[in-house]
């Protein structure tokens, strides 16, 4: 696979951060530019007499997805980096209706209401201000109040791509996509054209030209035959690079039960000596590629060996997921989780860090905890006697 086009590392998480603004502001300049900080014009799609709002969004989505896809085929974007919102039908088809009524009533979508609000419209700050005020109350509200924690995680968590669920390549499916984008185009201009006559369209509202439609959907459609055509590049050589991580830190995520994570036990002979809990060991190294590649993308993949030497994983390993190395190996698990510290002479932060440490060891071990609440060694008097005596009494 060839190198990006655009690189990805950065000195510092500060300047990949420093990106976003950027991107962020080009991104809400446009549409400022287009109109889309005016409620009325965003509500004109609901109305039928300003689709605007349909055919700049469409031929966004068509554009990334040309681009995205084409540059993938061509080996210039790994997929795999490419990060997916996971699906939980059930939570985002109810939290997508309530959206669509917030929308209907304030003529804003979220993106929309902060370009708007920094343009000055009082509608845009209370659009704002609702969305805020309903973030926090859901925050407030989804472990009190009976059956939401199961509405917003229920469904698979699976990332779900519609060209794999119809089986089709994504290229194909963009092809699809393009010529129906061409015909919805032409369609919603002679919706526009009639309801337009009740009412007069928005301000910034372009002129139809269909020439130039028709110039922008046949682009699309030829860079996407292209890419297509051009075959997409063969597996890759490179061995899979892993980061490490902790051995109390994946023994806390062991004990809270974090989802979307699976133990890849290495070691040559795993009878030798027990493993960390839950782990998984194949003697197939392509048994274990197949794992990998049923398992859903995202999933945190931490291995480890004997020391914690395998900081690197097979080139046949899928890229969708993130890999880690258990820093130490087993022998790191056996001295960071599995063996008591003591509690003497530590400063009072560290000596909660030791007892919360003792008690993850108890945990896998079932040794008895030490409590942090031991008494302190006696102090050392000073030379020449004890204190002052008493006022009265005492002896």
């Amino acid at each position: 696979m060839t190198s990006g086009v655009f690189p990805l590392d950065f000195a510092t998480d500060d300047l990949r951060l420093l990106t976003g603004l950027v991107i962020g502001f080009g991104f809400g300049f446009v549409l400022e530019r287009a109109g889309f900080g005016n409620a009325r014009k965003l509500a004109g799609q609901f109305y039928l007499n300003d689709m605007t709002v349909f055919k700049v969004m469409f031929s966004a989505i068509l554009v990334a997805m040309v681009g995205l896809y084409g540059l993938a085929s061509l080996g210039m974007v790994d997929m795999s980096l490419v990060w997916v919102s996971p699906t939980f039908i059930p939570a985002q088809a109810v939290g997508g209706f309530l959206l669509g009524i917030g929308f209907i009533m304030s003529g804003l979508c979220p993106g929309t209401s902060v370009v708007s609000m920094v343009s000055g419209r009082i509608d845009g700050w209370v659009t704002f201000v609702g969305i805020f005020l309903g973030i926090a109350l859901f925050a407030f509200t989804v472990d009190r109040v009976p059956g939401l924690q199961a509405l917003y995680l229920a469904g698979s968590g699976e990332v779900s791509l519609l060209h794999e669920i119809l089986g089709v390549p994504a290229l194909v499916l963009a092809l699809i996509m393009v010529a129906g984008a061409v015909v919805a185009f032409v369609g919603v201009e002679k919706v526009e054209a009639i309801f337009q006559a009740k009412r007069r369209p928005v301000e910034l509202t372009p002129a139809s030209r269909p020439r130039l439609k028709l110039a922008m959907g046949g682009s699309l459609a030829t860079l996407a035959i292209v890419t297509l055509t051009a075959g997409s590049p063969g597996p890759p050589t490179e061995p899979v690079a892993m980061t490490p991580m902790a051995a109390l830190t994946l023994a806390e995520n062991i004990i809270e039960r974090e989802p979307g994570i699976l133990i890849v036990d290495l070691r040559s002979d795993p009878g030798a000596e027990k493993g960390i809990p839950g782990a998984v060991h194949l003697d197939d190294g392509v048994a274990l590629t197949e794992l990998l590649r049923g398992t859903p993308e995202g999933t945190l993949v931490v291995t480890y060996d004997e020391d914690g030497r395998s900081h690197q994983g097979p080139p046949a390993w899928p890229r969708g997921l993130e890999y880690r190395f258990l820093e130490g190996g087993l022998a790191g698990w056996r001295r960071a989780v599995l063996t008591p510290a003591s509690l003497w002479g530590n400063s009072q932060a560290e000596r909660d860090r030791v007892q919360r440490q003792n008690q993850i060891s108890a945990f896998f071990s079932g040794a008895a905890v030490q409590s942090s609440s031991v008494a302190a060694p006696p102090p050392v008097m000073p030379a020449g006697g004890g204190g002052k005596k008493p006022k009265a009494g005492g002896c």
